[in-house]
């Protein structure tokens, strides 16, 4: 499952009336041998070229999303016309987007929609179990397309959340699919444009205080029946100066304390007050840590300077598994999940040479753009990839639910390669992992040095729709993050030199140079891979 922007930039900083059965013309393989991919070629969706400035910018235009482990959801920006909207914002950058929904085993089109979206900011998120978050303005729509094919409706919308007065300023996935994050700012009206005389030099005013922002947190249910709406509970407010998050489950959150001297460690907080330590990890700059399932984490960290360019694997019984190197100077690290088989998947855009924080890049200093699968309890690198056209986005891959194929878009086709079975040895440990997982409860989320309680009265128009009487109640208390934050009003600004992890307006313990807990256990990196793999990070 994909996680959102919301972490990304942070790292390194229709209705149709039937079922269309439309085959694809080609479905080609490639002439590699029996471990080349299924290629299936872009022309036959209807997809248009995009642009290169958009696709660098940040901007989601391309998306692919597994469904379930044999059918795919493309979705791309697409040129088709525009009817005018009455009152629409001046700052309003239309556009439509064609939804695709494809057969992997045959090359069906199985049915396709249009939406019109009115930004540049990331539109879609996989909520499992085939059921998908739409994202138009700020209103929050679920749909499952395989589950409602049969209806004639596949694209069907359920409500979810809607706001008038909050702009969505990011929404985010936890691994599971589990606990959904949504950031909010308050809406305020733009400032009258100043009627001055030209060459008239008019005094510039301070910087504006960062908006305060608002985090609802909700934990999500599968439906209880085929083509129903995913069920939500309300589970918590939070105030941070600004968008992003912290590692957070549906039973706590991961805390980073510095003890000094760049050796850092990590606490994890469950919410019914428990704090167990983890192992340390040592760097020359504030690691940020990342669920990558209920009960394992990845670190991302620097060896030199404030350069990201290391990573390890850590878990919830106090061992860091793994740790090595990211090669190579890169920008907009993204992840997508699947739990369920210990692996994960990270794209990277690799550059020439390193790149100025916050500044945008152009094509000429963009080398490729490289996802590799990695198997989450030993470090093991199973498949190494590139992906074209580049998204800095992130959303142009996806790792199926079973985490034993991986679709990627490359060279004008959809590409779908084939990743070996688990060994024994490898489920053993997927089932150790979810063993350790800590207990699931039902207790608002929390965060320690919340940084606004009173900035803010919690804002009861941010709250999910109107629920089916099966649905959960929502929690009444006064909201995680592992994915990527995003900008939905706008194409999101170039990422920066550090992981989008990173907490946000300090919510959780974060400053200071204590001296180093006594008590806590010594590093127990027990697994560390021995060979390079073959196609590891250049």
């Amino acid at each position: 499952m994909k996680v959102p922007r919301y972490l990304i930039s942070v790292l390194h900083r229709l209705p149709l009336a039937g079922v269309l059965l439309l085959s694809i013309s080609t479905v080609a393989f490639a002439a590699r041998g029996s471990d080349a991919p299924l290629r299936l070629p872009l022309e036959g969706f209807g997809f248009q070229p995009l642009s290169a400035q958009f696709l660098l910018a940040g901007s989601s235009m391309l998306t692919l999303h597994y469904v379930d482990d044999q059918h795919l959801l493309l979705t791309f920006s697409a040129r088709h016309l525009l009817k005018r909207l009455p009152d629409e914002p001046e700052d309003d950058m239309d556009r439509t987007i064609d939804a695709v929904l494809l057969e992997l085993t045959s090359g069906h089109i199985l049915a396709r929609t249009t939406w019109r979206t009115h930004d540049h900011g990331q539109y879609l998120w996989s909520l499992g179990h085939g059921h998908f978050l739409l994202r138009i303005r700020d209103t929050l729509t679920t749909f499952a397309p395989l589950a409602n094919l049969s209806t004639g409706q596949p694209f069907a919308e359920h409500p979810f959340l809607s706001t008038d007065n909050r702009r969505i300023a990011a929404v985010i996935l936890s691994p599971d699919a589990d606990l959904l994050t949504v950031e909010t700012i308050r809406r305020t009206p733009a400032p009258p444009r100043p009627k001055t005389p030209l060459f008239v030099l008019t005094p510039i005013d301070p910087a504006p205080e960062p908006p305060v922002v608002q985090i609802n947190f909700y934990r999500l249910h599968p439906p209880i029946e085929s083509g129903g709406a995913v069920r939500s509970n309300f589970a918590g407010v939070i105030h941070s100066k600004g968008t992003g998050g912290v590692p957070v489950t549906v039973a706590g959150y991961l805390s980073t304390v510095d003890q000094g001297h760049q050796h850092y460690a990590f606490d994890f907080h469950s919410y019914a007050g428990k704090i167990d330590e983890l192992s340390p990890f040592d760097s020359t700059c504030r690691p940020f840590p990342l669920f990558v399932s209920h009960s394992e984490f990845v670190v991302f960290g620097c060896r030199n300077g404030q350069t990201i360019g290391a990573v390890g694997g850590f878990n919830m019984r106090g061992q860091e598994m793994w740790e090595q190197g990211l090669f190579g100077d890169f920008i907009a690290p993204s992840l997508v999940y699947a739990p369920s088989s210990g692996r994960f998947a990270l794209s990277r855009v690799l550059l020439h040479s390193s790149a100025v924080a916050d500044q945008p890049v152009s094509a000429d200093e963009i080398s490729s753009q490289t996802v590799v699968v990695y198997q989450t309890e030993s470090g093991k690198q199973i498949l190494h990839v590139d992906c074209t056209p580049i998204e800095r986005a992130g959303q142009n891959f996806a790792l199926s639910p079973d985490g034993l194929s991986l679709a990627v878009v490359h060279a004008e086709a959809i590409e779908i390669y084939r990743l070996p079975p688990l060994s024994s040895k490898e489920e053993a440990a997927v089932k150790l992992a979810q063993s350790s997982a800590p207990p699931e409860n039902d207790l608002p989320v929390h965060l320690v040095n919340q940084l606004h309680p009173e900035a803010e009265e919690a804002d009861s128009t941010v709250q999910p729709e109107a629920q089916p009487a099966n649905a959960v109640t929502p929690v009444n208390v006064s909201p995680q993050a592992s994915g990527v934050a995003v900008d939905a009003t706008q194409a999101p600004p170039p990422t920066s030199a550090v992981p989008a992890v990173e907490p946000s307006g300090d919510t959780v313990q974060s400053s200071g140079d204590p001296a180093p807990e006594e008590h806590r256990k010594p590093p127990t990196l027990y697994t560390l891979p021995t060979d390079k793999p073959k196609n590891s990070p250049q």
